[in-house]
């Protein structure tokens, strides 16, 4: 005789709420997916409910905002998406559950590479997904224009890439400010702002997104672009790799891990422990890892996100779009985190106060000092900084949190800046034999207009 038993209440199925600045695909790629492992797993359906409220700072605020007011917990499971600096902080204030995986997971994953955690010795957050910073190059226009293949960040700073390179306000783009921060700590606070400020000499523009310098490249409106490795993969997943390239330049390149945590006083904390276990198996690494249509990969969306499991990379090296293992880079830069967080603001401020709102003139600056031959003492005054390291790890340090003081010093180092700008232009066009070269608008007009890629 048939047991009947009474269907379940509307939303009692197993639940965890999850904040993340993720886009869309990625959130129903994984929706999806733990949907479908927690039947297999556990015999019961299961979902995932997405808080979005923009991106990973927007995120990072809302949660310390709701905490504030409810220090118990906030009726969010889990914090899932952008780089370590949020989990660094959240954890050091106490706001991380932590939680030891399972032996299984845990075993294929290290806890670093080249000195760089993937997660957290305590368990209070993991790396779900491992991120690079590399140049996206669109080869069609290169062999079109004559320009070459970059395999060092600071042959983006040569003056016959003028006009080509892409690059995004670090102020807006979370990706460009860890791009920005790392060429400070690779080439010195000196040797990082003299480079940054010659590429941004090179920019047609600032980008306020970093997806919108990537398919710059793609569209042959840039030769060049600053790209976190994502979404290079995904625009050579679109025009083919004949086309389009994606590099990790040869003097160094910053990888990091991309979070996942369960936060204090996690409502459904059961159900937020199973959806860490599935992101970190294979099953949801997989999702990152291969292409749409695989049978074990994602169903609508190629992410193209490179796993924090080493084993996986030389099993599908012929099927994944991913061309490279970060854990087996050669050239190795340790990223640090910390100091990255300590001076994110002060950093964004910096560049965008000295290069991305004095942009028109820092390249009719950098313009004339190229028809002057590129004199060395006026190169190295283009990159002067109007303050040192020191002086701005102590303004980061406790100065910066008032509004007042934020605001004096942005219209500070704007004002430097147009007056530097200003007289390297006279210095430049005092040394030339030739006249004054042409304003940006009309210099790029002269270029020859590239052929996009099919």
């Amino acid at each position: 005789m048939a047991i009947l038993r009474p269907a379940p209440a509307l939303g009692a199925e197993p639940r965890v709420r999850v904040i993340t600045p993720h886009v869309s695909s990625i959130t129903e790629e994984f929706g999806e997916g733990f949907a479908r492992w927690h039947i297999q797993r556990y015999g019961e359906p299961a979902r995932v409910e997405w808080r979005n409220v923009g991106g990973t700072a927007d995120a990072l605020r809302f949660v310390l905002s709701e905490f504030a007011a409810k220090p118990a917990g906030i009726g969010l499971d889990c914090f899932f998406g952008g780089g370590p600096e949020p989990y660094l902080l959240l954890a050091d204030r106490g706001l991380l559950e932590p939680y030891r995986l399972p032996d299984e997971v845990l075993a294929g994953i290290p806890q670093n590479a080249h000195g760089v955690e993937i997660y957290d010795p305590q368990f209070r957050w993991y790396g779900a997904a491992i991120s690079s910073f590399g140049i996206l190059q669109n080869l069609r226009v290169q062999h079109t224009v004559g320009l070459p293949l970059a395999r060092r960040w600071e042959e983006l700073a040569a003056p016959r890439l003028y006009g080509w390179v892409g690059v995004g306000d670090p102020r807006k783009s979370g990706t460009m400010n860890n791009m920005f921060e790392a060429f400070l700590q690779a080439y010195g606070w000196t040797g990082g702002w003299q480079r940054l400020t010659r590429i941004a000499g090179n920019a047609a523009r600032f980008d306020l997104l970093s997806s919108t310098t990537a398919k710059d490249v793609t569209l042959g409106q840039t030769a060049y672009g600053f790209a976190i490795d994502f979404y290079g993969f995904s625009q050579i997943a679109l025009a083919g790799r004949s086309n389009l390239t994606f590099v990790l330049p040869e003097d160094f390149s910053a990888m990091s891990a991309d979070g996942l945590a369960i936060l204090k006083g996690a409502p459904h904390r059961r159900t937020a422990e199973r959806f860490l276990e599935f992101v970190l198996s294979e099953a949801g690494q997989k999702l990152w890892h291969l292409p749409r249509g695989h049978p074990e990969g994602p169903r609508r969306y190629s992410i193209e996100r490179m796993s924090v499991r080493p084993d996986l990379y030389p099993r599908y090296r012929d099927v994944s779009n991913i061309a490279f293992s970060p854990f087996e880079l050669r050239h190795r830069f340790q990223y640090d985190a910390r100091l990255a967080r300590e001076r994110r603001e002060v950093v964004a401020a910096l560049a965008g106060a000295l290069l991305v709102d004095p942009h028109a003139e820092l390249r009719r600056a950098w313009r004339a000092i190229i028809a002057a031959g590129a004199p060395p003492e006026l190169v190295d005054r283009l990159g002067e900084m109007p303050l040192t390291e020191t002086e701005a790890r102590v303004l980061a340090g406790g100065p910066w949190q008032d509004a007042a003081l934020r605001n004096r010093k942005r219209l500070e180092w704007q004002t430097w800046a147009h007056a530097k700008y200003r007289r390297l232009l006279h210095a430049a066009q005092e040394q030339t034999a030739v006249p004054r070269p042409p304003a940006p608008a009309a210099a790029e007009a002269q270029r020859p207009a590239p052929e996009p890629p099919a």
